[in-house]
Order: structure tokens, then C-alpha cells, then sequence
């Protein structure tokens, strides 16, 4: 079976497109390779609702069929300048795949809510709302796709795209969640809802229309793809009904089994150029089993927002290639190829301990990872903006200038709620196993364990591989941060919840009676406020020691939102540990200190 790599990474910038399609071009001695060129040009911020909308922020950046080529009907009720903008960067990559001989993919969230407008003058194709009650403040709503019409114009809008990109060979869609939905899936956020007259079928038989109609529109437009399914949800068993009807080369990557994904390129978002290598060793072992045709090399951080640095691309794929000329298998196996890459990257005298570094760099990430969902680091350190808002006991004695330049960013139309919960996020509430435990000690053995390993990476700045291994500490320097922040922040909540009768009075004169250690949880709250001020002050003097380009961040202040951190970092750091220290005695006028 000919191999297909699928390489995806988020840029609005040609240059650095052009850089990375060019290391993707390495793979070309190894089977069929596809390059994501589905980024637009920029946010779709005339959708953005009076006021602001946390939903809506991340899926006006979102690529979708009528935000390149809309079809004539939705031509009127879109900006088509900015449509225009997106054509063209479209077509720029293609020209870059083309002169490099590669094929290309587009990744978009379908099928997608389209403008109110549309709906005022075509109410008969309205389908599903699908918009977020909770994060959003205005509704949205997408085509019914099993109505012919609808149908009709999904199929022109792929037609267009395979016609105005030949080399596209591969398309790939979110589905209900960000921005799309289907008619009556169980997941959509407002609930099951769309027209009467669809409800009859599955959501197999719905998707399958829809896969279908894509087919026949790249036929038409030039040669047909292969179409997957990314993200979705699809709940309560819809998902096996929808890979049951699956048409001819139609595919949900996470349950294909002749497709693989290529872990450890990115790790840690909002941190950037942290590959994890022994990750990337385990799954090409997968490259040599023959039922195994594509693999997906996922270069993108969350939400289409940012860039990993050309030095990691190199060295991930270097991994890669090296994994393919001489494939490995088996845990000895690793760690031996492993030893290698490490004598190659840190010299011969240094490979035994930059071997053992990147080994516990690996266990780290795994013992991170047992926590489960609910320390998701994008949707933590950023979007409840963890990583730069103050942890004070009382958030509501901060002040409207205080909150300035956080507050609105918190993924949250509630902005009480925003402010009070710390640990609400993306519709829900964080909970960490029984939600009884008052730490989790496993995490911080494993940041320890980080920190040592950011000290051998970057002793090794002289060797062959330094300066990259010397990134490599500094992403690893920043992921340390976000999980502080994470742990601080979460443990800190539980304390304000149990607590939550004191601090909803008024300030009171402590008791004098009691426990010597003071009055219920002040101690380990002043431990967690400590560690978050000194957490603050150490990412502070990273990023003014080392800058800031390996942090994902706004490039201007337009540009920050719910799911990117603002363009000055380094100021907002510093409000940060301001504020916290002009209310570091907030908690003394509501728990009493140690009576000593």
C-alpha cells in the first residue's frame, strides 16, 4: 500500500508556509504528501456579535466552503473583500504545492452556520441552531443538508474548491461543534433541534448524504478526494450509525485503522516547539504494518491561531524519516534510536544524559496526561486565562481596571462568572478525579522532574544540536508554568467553594480561638497564592530573558480573544503580580492566620 502523509500547520503567512511546505517535501521520497492550506486570510470579525461573543470567537477562524468559494445565493450576505483575501492566500499555497510537487488538503468545520441574513431570504434551508447558549450571545444556525437545495449547494461550493485547487486530494471536516452541526444530532449544544421534515433520519443516513454530496462535487470539479471526518460528536452510539453508512474513501480518523496519527509534534499549547521525540518514535512504529496508509503529522495548535517554529518542524520530521529508513519497535528499540538521535543532537559525551532527559520529559507529559480532560492546557491557561490573571481570594474587591485586561477574554458571556468561578470552563465545571483531594502529588514530582530536565537541555547549548535543545528548555520552562498555573488555580477554587459563606460576608475580625495552624484552608491558600506570584515572576523573567516567539500569542491587540493571549505578555504578566501582591492580605479579613 502506497503510504500518504497528511502535514497540517496553521499560518496566515506565506513565508513561513513556503518554509514548512518545503521540509514536507522531504517526504516525498517516502509515498503521497498532502499539505493543509486551509488557514484564512484573517478572523471573520464582521460575525462577531455587538458586545463580543466567547463562542463565536473561535469559529470566526475557522475555514469553512463558503467563507473561499460561497455559492452565488450567499454571495450578497457576505464581505466578499475579505472572502477575496481568503481566495487568494488559497490559491498562493496551492502555487507553492504545485511548484513542489505536492498535493494539498483543506480542513474545515461543516456544515457551518451561515449569515442571519441568508436565512431572512431562504427560511426554507434553515437547519439545526447551533450556536453555544452559554458562551455564545447570538444564535446561529446551519444548512439543512438532507434538503435537495441545500444539498445542491454544498456540492457547488466543493465543486469550486477541487476546481480552483486540482492538487486537492484530501478534505477533512469538524462536525457539530466550532461553528457546524447537523440536523437533530444528539450533541449540538442547544439540544437536538432542525426542521420537521428531516427528523426521520439517523444521523448515519444524514452524514452519509452529506459525505456523498462532497464526493460529487470534487467529481464534478476536476477528480474526487478522500473525505474524513475529524473532531466530532456524535453521542449516545450516533458515531457507530455514522461509520456504518460511511460511502467509498470516507473515513473518521479517530476509529480508521488505516490511518494513523503522528504524536508528539505539539505539546503544550500556548507553548510552542515542544516535540516530545520519544512520542514521535512510538507512533511511526505503526509505519511498517501494512494496513497502515495514512499518516496524519499535525503541526497546528488548537483553534488555527499559531505557528510551531521551523526548528521543531525539522527536527520532528527528521525523527519521522529516520523512523522510516530504519523502522523501530518495541520499548528497547526506542530508547536505542533514541541514544542515537541524542548522540546526533547533544554529541557523543552528552548523549547518556540527553537520553535519560528526553526519557523523563516523556513520563512527565504521560503523568500530566493522567489527569484526564480536566487540566486541558488551551482550554485552562488561555481561555480561562490562567496564565496572566490574578489568583486573589476575592475576585470581586478587584477593581473594573484591575480586570481590564483579562476579564473580557475568559471564554464566558457571564462576566460575574467569569470573574467568581476559576474553575468553570467551556460550558462546564473542572473536576479532578473525586473532586475530595486536596493535591495532586504525582504532577508536581513530574514538574520537578521538567525542571530538571529544562537544566540538561540547556547545558547542551554548545553541542552539535544546542541551540534547538535550548528551545526545546524554554517550551518546556513555559509548559511548567501552565500547569502551575493550572494546579494553583484549581485547588484554589475548591478552597474559595468550601469556604464560600465566609467570603460571601463582610470583612470580620478573625477568631482568636482555635487551632494554631489557623482557621480552616489559609494555609494551603497562601501556599497556592505563593507559588502562583512566583510561578508569575519566573515566566516573566523567561520571556524577558528569551522573548517571547515561543509563546502563542495576538499580534496585536485586535487579534486577542477567548483562545489566543494578548500581543504584550510580558506587561500583562506584571499587572499579574501587582495585583497580586496589593491584595495578598484579602484572605487575612475573612480566615484566620496561625495563632502562634
Amino acid at each position: 500500500m502506497e503510504k500518504r502523509f497528511i502535514l497540517n500547520r496553521a499560518t496566515r503567512d506565506m513565508d513561513n508556509f513556503k518554509a514548512f511546505a518545503k521540509e514536507a517535501a522531504k517526504l516525498k521520497a517516502y509515498g503521497r504528501v498532502l499539505v493543509d492550506i486551509s488557514a484564512l486570510a484573517d478572523k471573520a470579525f464582521h460575525e462577531l456579535p455587538e458586545g463580543g461573543s466567547s463562542w463565536h470567537e473561535y469559529a470566526v477562524n475557522n475555514a469553512a466552503l463558503h467563507r473561499v468559494f460561497p455559492h452565488p445565493k450567499l454571495v450578497p450576505h457576505l464581505p466578499m473583500a475579505w472572502v477575496k483575501k481568503n481566495q487568494e492566500l488559497l490559491l498562493a499555497k496551492s502555487a507553492v504545492l504545485r511548484k513542489l510537487g505536492l498535493e494539498a488538503a483543506f480542513h474545515a468545520n461543516e456544515p457551518h452556520y451561515w449569515p442571519e441574513s441568508f436565512w431572512r431570504e431562504h427560511p426554507h434551508l434553515r437547519g439545526p441552531r447551533v450556536d453555544h447558549p452559554r458562551r455564545g450571545r447570538q444564535e446561529e444556525f446551519s444548512v439543512c443538508v438532507d434538503l435537495p437545495e441545500g444539498a445542491e449547494m454544498i456540492e457547488w461550493m466543493m465543486c469550486e474548491l477541487k476546481k480552483n485547487i486540482p492538487e486537492l486530494g484530501a478534505f477533512t471536516f469538524n462536525a457539530n461543534d466550532a461553528g457546524s452541526g447537523f440536523c437533530w444530532a444528539d450533541a449540538l449544544y442547544p439540544g437536538p433541534n432542525g426542521p420537521r421534515q428531516c427528523r426521520h433520519l439517523t444521523a448515519g443516513e444524514r452524514v452519509k448524504g452529506f459525505i456523498e454530496t462532497l464526493h460529487r462535487g470534487a467529481q464534478k470539479g476536476g477528480g474526487d478526494l478522500t473525505v474524513y471526518i475529524g473532531h466530532c460528536n456524535f453521542w449516545h452510539n450516533e458515531i457507530y450509525d455514522v461509520v456504518n453508512h460511511l460511502p467509498p474513501d470516507s473515513y473518521v480518523i479517530n476509529m480508521d485503522k488505516t490511518s494513523a496519527a503522528v504524536h508528539g509534534l505539539t505539546v503544550g499549547y500556548p507553548a510552542l516547539g515542544l516535540v516530545d521525540p520519544l512520542a514521535v518514535l512510538h507512533s511511526m512504529e505503526r509505519f511498517d504494518d501494512p494496513a497502515v496508509g495514512t499518516f496524519f503529522l499535525r503541526f497546528a495548535e488548537p483553534y488555527h491561531h499559531s505557528k510551531t517554529g521551523a526548528e521543531a518542524v525539522t527536527k520532528a520530521l527528521e525523527i519521522v524519516t529516520d523512523c522510516i529508513e530504519r523502522p523501530v519497535r518495541g520499548l528497547r528499540a526506542r530508547l536505542e534510536r533514541l541514544h542515537e538521535i541524542c548522540e546526533r543532537w547533544g554529541g557523543k559525551e552528552n548523549a547518556e544524559t540527553l537520553t535519560e532527559a528526553l526519557y523523563d520529559m516523556d513520563q512527565a507529559f504521560k503523568a500530566k496526561q493522567a489527569t484526564g480532560r480536566a487540566f486541558r492546557i488551551h482550554s485552562r491557561v488561555v481561555s480561562t486565562r490562567y496564565l496572566t490573571r490574578p489568583l486573589v481570594i476575592k475576585p470581586e474587591r478587584l477593581s473594573a481596571e484591575e480586570e481590564s485586561y483579562f476579564l473580557p477574554h475568559v471564554f464566558n458571556k457571564d462576566l460575574n462568572e467569569a470573574r467568581m468561578d476559576y474553575i468553570d470552563a467551556h460550558g462546564g465545571r473542572i473536576q479532578v478525579g473525586s473532586g475530595g483531594a486536596t493535591g495532586i502529588p504525582s504532577l508536581l514530582e513530574a514538574l520537578d522532574e521538567l525542571r530538571r530536565v529544562a537544566t540538561v537541555l540547556e547545558s547542551n547549548r554548545k553541542a552539535p544540536g544546542g541551540e534547538w535543545l535550548f528551545q526545546l528548555a524554554t517550551a518546556v520552562r513555559i509548559y511548567i508554568s501552565e500547569v502551575r498555573s493550572m494546579y494553583n488555580f484549581y485547588f484554589g477554587q475548591l478552597i474559595r467553594d468550601k469556604h464560600k459563606e465566609e467570603l460571601s460576608g463582610e470583612p470580620r475580625t478573625p477568631v482568636k480561638v482555635g487551632s494554631w495552624t489557623g482557621e480552616g484552608e489559609i494555609l494551603q491558600w497562601n501556599e497556592l497564592m505563593r507559588d502562583e506570584f512566583d510561578n508569575a515572576n519566573e515566566l516573566l523573567a523567561l520571556l524577558e530573558e528569551r522573548g517571547t516567539d515561543q509563546i502563542a500569542h495576538a499580534e496585536d491587540e485586535r487579534h486577542q480573544d477567548c483562545f489566543v493571549l494578548g500581543p504584550d505578555l510580558i506587561g500583562d504578566l506584571k499587572k499579574k503580580v501587582k495585583i497580586m501582591r496589593d491584595h495578598w492580605l484579602d484572605v487575612q479579613d475573612y480566615l484566620a492566620p496561625p495563632h502562634k
